[in-house]
């Protein structure tokens, strides 16, 4: 089976045999890995920045984002003024990005 179109063809015969092939090449370099792992030891604790943490310990999302951030604040400052927290505004938002993107594809 094969369907044409103005940008190329499409067999799906092709496309699974390239599929099994990635598969397969996937497989063996898994197959290559080491088998280092033991079960019930050390290696089945949860890792944390090396720390040891007691039981039920979370770690929160400002924590471990922080870096994000600390990185982007100028440009969270500046969004910030746009939030109003009326929900009009962010559909307006909306509509008018919508638009954009459409006036954009057909006029593109």
């Amino acid at each position: 089976m094969r369907i044409g179109s103005g940008e190329g063809f499409w067999s799906p015969i092709v496309w699974a045999i390239l599929a099994l092939g990635v598969l397969a090449i996937g497989f063996a370099v898994w197959l290559q890995g080491r088998r280092t792992y033991k079960r019930g030891t050390e290696q089945e604790e949860p890792f944390l920045s090396g720390e040891r943490l007691p039981e039920g310990a979370g770690v929160g999302a400002t924590h471990l984002y922080w870096g994000f951030a600390e990185a982007l604040k100028p440009l969270l400052m500046r969004l910030g003024a746009f939030h109003s927290g009326f929900l009009g505004d962010y559909v307006g938002w909306l509509l008018v990005l919508l638009v954009i993107s459409i006036l954009v594809v057909m006029l593109g």
